[in-house]
C-alpha cells in the first residue's frame, strides 16, 4: 500500500486538480482490481450480507467477509489480473484511511456503498441512481439532510488523496443548497432532478466524470498532430483549440500547461476522450469561425468553466470580513497606555538577550572544543615522555647531566637530556671551530637545556610555554648549524684521543636527534661541532 501511493506522487506534476485526482483514482481503481468489478456484482454481494440498513456500522470482520466474497467472484472470471488475500487486504486499508481516519474498526455501510460504487466498472448515470437510491426513502424523494450524508462520504475520496481543497472544501452545506436550489429550492429532491444537476458536474462531484472520460480516452487514437511536442497520432485526450483552425494539443502537454506561440490558455478548448466525428468536426469548425471575430478581452471576460462551480469562498469571505471588522474596532477601543510601551521595550530587550544567549553558547562551545584540542595535545606529549624514557636505555651508554637527571625522575614534563659518550676522531687541529661559532653553540646548548623550570607540578598552560621555548630554542640551533656549515668546507673533530659527546634526546617526534662533539681545546672555552644526523 506504501508503494501504491508512492506512486500516486509522481502524478501531482499535473496542473489542474481534477484530472490530476481521477488520475490519481484511475491508478488506484487499477490497484484495487475494482474496474474489473460490475455493479450487479457488488449489489448482489450487499445483499447477500444484509447490507441493507446504511445508517448502520460495519466492523472490520464483516468487512473483510464482504470484501472477500467480492473477490472471489472476481477471480473466477479474471483468475490471472487478482490476487484475493491482496486485493482483500488493499482494499480494506484504504476503505480505512478513506472513511475511518480516526481508527475505530467500524464504518458506516452507506460508506461502504459509496466506495466500493464509485470506483467499480459500471456507467455513470448508473452509479448516480445507485447512490441516489442508499440515500431516498421509501417513496422516492431525498431531503437535505440524507443528500448532505451522501455528498459527505463522496467528498471523502478525494480528500484522503489531499485533493479536496479544489473541490470546495470539505463543507458540502453549499453544495447542498445549490443542488436544492437548482430543484426550485423544494423540500424534498426526486431522482430526476438530482441526476440533471450531477449532468451539470458540480465541483464537489467533478471528479467522478472526470474519472470516467480518463477511463474512456487510456485506448483512444486520434488521427491527429500535437502542435506543442508533434505527437501523432494522439493517444488518450485531444484538446482541440476553438479560436485557431488546426490547432490540437495531446494530455501530456495539456496536463503539464504547456501552449505554442500565439495561443492562450484562457482560449476556449474542446475535450474529446474518443475520436471525433464528421459532425463534430463541423460543429467545431463553426465554432472557431464565430471565435475569429471575438477579442481577447472577450474571453478574459467571459471564461467558460467545464464544472459547476459551487461558491463556498463567498461564506469564507463574509465571516472573515466580519472578524476583520470586529477586530479593528476592539482594537480602537484599547487604550493606549505607557505600560504597553513598556511592554514592547521588555519584549526587545528579552529577545535581544536571547540572541546574545545564543552567540555566548556558540562561544561556550568553541571553547569547549578547544578545550578537547588542548587535552589530546597534552595526552599525545606525556605518551612521547614515555616513549622517551623507555627508548633511552637503548641508545647507547648514555649518561643523563646531574642538573636534568633528579628532575627526569620526579616529573612528568618532557625534559631535555643531554647525555655523554665516548668516541674517537682522527682529523688535525687545523679544523677547529671559530670562537664566534663556538659561543654560538654554547648560548644554544644553555638555551635548551634552561628551557624548563624544575618543578614537581607545572600546569597546562606552563606546559605548552615550554613547549614553544623548546622550539625557538631548536630555531636557533638549526640557524647556528647551518652558518657553521656554510662557513667551513670540512668538519672539525677534536685532537684528544677520547674526548666528551655530548647527544641530545628531544621528545619532539617532527625534528632527528642531532650529534654534537665537544672538543677540549681550552679549558675555558670549548668547541661544538656538528657530527652527524642520527638516523
Amino acid at each position: 500500500m506504501a508503494e501504491l501511493y508512492q506512486s500516486l506522487a509522481d502524478l501531482n506534476n499535473v496542473r489542474f486538480s481534477a484530472y490530476r485526482t481521477a488520475m490519481k483514482l484511475r491508478r488506484l481503481q487499477k490497484a484495487l482490481c475494482l474496474d474489473l468489478l460490475g455493479m450487479p456484482t457488488a449489489c448482489e454481494v450487499f445483499d447477500q450480507h444484509g447490507l441493507k440498513q446504511n445508517e448502520q456500522l460495519v466492523d472490520i470482520s464483516q468487512l473483510v467477509t464482504c470484501l472477500t466474497s467480492l473477490y472471489q467472484r472476481l477471480e473466477q472470471t479474471h483468475s490471472h489480473l487478482v490476487n484475493v488475500p491482496l486485493c482483500v487486504d488493499m482494499c480494506l486499508n484504504w476503505l480505512l484511511n478513506v472513511y475511518d481516519t480516526s481508527r475505530t474498526g467500524k464504518i458506516r455501510t452507506l460508506s461502504f456503498k459509496t466506495g466500493i460504487i464509485s470506483l467499480c466498472k459500471a456507467h455513470l448515470e448508473d452509479k448516480y441512481r445507485f447512490l441516489f437510491r442508499q440515500v431516498a426513502s421509501a417513496t422516492g424523494f431525498c431531503d437535505q439532510r440524507r443528500l448532505g450524508l451522501l455528498l459527505h462520504d463522496s467528498i471523502q475520496i478525494p480528500r484522503q488523496l489531499g485533493e479536496v481543497a479544489s473541490f470546495g472544501g470539505s463543507n458540502i452545506e453549499p453544495s447542498v443548497r445549490s443542488c436544492f436550489q437548482f430543484a426550485n429550492n423544494k423540500p424534498e429532491l426526486e431522482a430526476a432532478m438530482f441526476l440533471d444537476w450531477m449532468r451539470l458536474e458540480p465541483q464537489s462531484m467533478v471528479w467522478l466524470p472526470v474519472l470516467h472520460r480518463v477511463a474512456a480516452a487510456e485506448t483512444a487514437k486520434h488521427q491527429a498532430k500535437c502542435n506543442i511536442c508533434k505527437e501523432c497520432p494522439i493517444i488518450g485526450f485531444r484538446y482541440r483549440s476553438l479560436k485557431h483552425f488546426n490547432y490540437d494539443i495531446c494530455q501530456s502537454c495539456f496536463f503539464s500547461g504547456r501552449v505554442a506561440k500565439g495561443h492562450k490558455m484562457q482560449y476556449p478548448m474542446v475535450e474529446y476522450c474518443t475520436p471525433t466525428t464528421s459532425g463534430e468536426d463541423v460543429r467545431d469548425f463553426a465554432k472557431v469561425l464565430k471565435n475569429k471575430f471575438r477579442t481577447k478581452r472577450y474571453f478574459a471576460k467571459h471564461p467558460r468553466m467545464g464544472y459547476l462551480p459551487v461558491q463556498t469562498i463567498l461564506e469564507g469571505d463574509n465571516m472573515e470580513t466580519k472578524l476583520q471588522a470586529e477586530y479593528d474596532r476592539l482594537k480602537k477601543m484599547l487604550p493606549v497606555s505607557p505600560q504597553s510601551a513598556r511592554d514592547a521595550e521588555l519584549i526587545a530587550e528579552a529577545k535581544l538577550l536571547r540572541q546574545h544567549k545564543g552567540r555566548l553558547e556558540a562561544r561556550m562551545q568553541i571553547l569547549e572544543d578547544h578545550n578537547k584540542q588542548l587535552e589530546s595535545q597534552l595526552h599525545r606529549l606525556r605518551q612521547l615522555l614515555e616513549q622517551v624514557r623507555t627508548e633511552a636505555p637503548l641508545n647507547g651508554t648514555a649518561l643523563s647531566s646531574p642538573s636534568t637527571s633528579s628532575q627526569r625522575s620526579d616529573s612528568s614534563l618532557p625534559v631535555l637530556r643531554v647525555a655523554a659518550s665516548q668516541t674517537t676522531d682522527t682529523m688535525g687541529d687545523d679544523e677547529l671551530s671559530s670562537p664566534s661559532q663556538d659561543a654560538g653553540l654554547e648560548e644554544v646548548m644553555e638555551q635548551l637545556n634552561h628551557s624548563f623550570p624544575h618543578s614537581q607540578g607545572p600546569s597546562i598552560g606552563s606546559l605548552f610555554h615550554m613547549a614553544d621555548d623548546l622550539g625557538r630554542a631548536m630555531e636557533s640551533l638549526v640557524t647556528v648549524m647551518t652558518d657553521e656549515q656554510s662557513a667551513s668546507s670540512t668538519r672539525l673533530c677534536a685532537s684528544d684521543p677520547a674526548p666528551s659527546c655530548y647527544r641530545l634526546h628531544l621528545p619532539i617526534t617532527q625534528a632527528p636527534p642531532l650529534t654534537l662533539q665537544k672538543k677540549k681545546n681550552t679549558p675555558m672555552s670549548p668547541s661544538y661541532l656538528l657530527s652527524s644526523i642520527i638516523p
